[in-house]
């Protein structure tokens, strides 16, 4: 893969490769033109783009001549519609390949008026992806030589490492929400009903990957808390932690090396109105909503990419009703639960619309109190705080 951004790619970085021998490999590909139309040409492409996905991502690159594997000539593709041909690429990708993968395509301008093409296609980790085009049920891979099919050993162990994975993610999240109900804390934190927000990469229980959280406390303002505008940071075991400042203290955020993100507030989840404790919803969602965005951020800072998964918690919970004004009307019940723990929200793109991630949670803790959804969206997902 070529070591920058998609969009700031141009033909002197394409020359870089002819000039540094960079051979096909397990990372990138060529080929001289467009695929075909036909449908061997069809399988051919979908055979090489998946066969990055099952493997450690990369780009293939249309419009470069190759011998033995090594870049000869950037010559690019000739075709009356560009766009109309990026759309016929993201066409066969959308239909091709189960499940869908994560890619971009960009055609590059060349000086001698044709085009190349570069398909950036990521790791992915919800493979391994198949063929699926008209019977050619196939998974490929690939290594130095190039992309081949998978034998059934590896196969096994693709399936087995995606399952493996979704379990230790489960089981993270399941040890840190009774940590957190035990009130057992990095730092001495209030007996409160708490929210938890946790922002997992699935990257991060792929291996061991470690993110220098270095930059950010050098940062102050890097790493906030939720609701709070003033807040302290240090450094700890499992990477960098900031707070709000009090004993005890009412909200933290907990950066690990591995790229998770842990936001936990004391104040935003339970308000007394009237004879009632309750949810105060307009203020609970806004908070959230404005909180996820800078956690997207702050993974994009340190380099963890998509997929990632959103989990919301509420802790101590029992008894607590939805705060809205149809309250006193008796039209929201007290949550039987002692906490709320709601599936995750898996983001394949993290610029997919913050509102659209969190509307299915907030759906789901308006149905704890008895309503069919959150009050406070329209019918196309957009937050309006009714």
């Amino acid at each position: 893969m070529i070591s920058i951004g998609l969009s700031d790619i141009t033909e002197s970085d394409l020359l870089a490769l002819i000039a540094d021998g960079v051979s096909e490999g397990r990372s990138v590909d060529y080929k001289r033109e467009l695929p075909k139309g036909n449908d061997e040409g069809k399988k051919e492409f979908l055979a090489d783009v998946s066969s990055f996905a099952n493997t450690a991502g990369g780009d293939l690159i249309l419009g470069i001549e190759e011998e033995k594997g090594l870049p000869t000539n950037i010559v690019g593709v000739e075709t009356a519609d560009m766009d109309l041909e990026l759309r016929r690429l993201d066409s066969m990708l959308a239909s091709g390949i189960s499940p869908r993968i994560k890619y971009e395509l960009r055609a590059i301008p060349l000086k001698n008026g044709n085009e190349a093409v570069i398909v950036r296609i990521q790791r992915s980790w919800l493979g391994p992806h198949r063929v699926v085009f008209k019977g050619h049920d196939k998974f490929y891979g690939r290594n130095s030589a190039g992309k081949y099919p998978l034998d059934v050993t590896e196969l096994r162990t693709a399936f087995n490492l995606s399952g493996t994975v979704n379990e230790r993610i489960r089981a993270f999240r399941t040890d840190r929400i009774i940590a957190l109900m035990n009130n057992e804390t990095p730092i001495p934190f209030t007996d409160t009903p708490k929210a938890v927000l946790h922002c997992i990469p699935v990257e991060s229980f792929t291996g061991q990957p470690l993110f220098d959280v270095l930059p950010l406390y050098e940062n102050p303002q890097s790493l906030p808390v939720i609701a709070s505008t003033i807040w302290e940071r240090r450094l700890n075991l499992d990477g960098l932690m900031s707070y709000k400042y009090g004993s005890p203290c009412s909200a933290y955020t907990q950066l690990y090396r591995s790229g998770v993100i842990e936001a936990v507030s004391g104040e935003i989840v339970a308000k007394t109105y009237r004879e009632w404790t309750v949810i105060p919803s307009l203020a609970f969602e806004r908070y959230i909503l404005q909180f996820l965005p800078t956690c997207i951020r702050i993974l994009q800072r340190i380099g963890a990419t998509a997929p990632v998964l959103i989990g919301l918690t509420l802790t101590k919970t029992r008894g607590l009703s939805m705060g809205t004004s149809a309250l006193e009307f008796g039209m929201s019940y007290p949550i039987a639960q002692n906490s709320v723990i709601l599936p995750e929200a898996l983001v394949e793109d993290l610029s997919m619309p913050i509102a659209k991630i969190l509307r299915p949670i907030f759906d789901l803790v308006w149905n704890a109190c008895g309503y069919p959804r959150s009050e406070n969206f329209d019918s196309e997902d957009n937050w309006i705080a009714r």
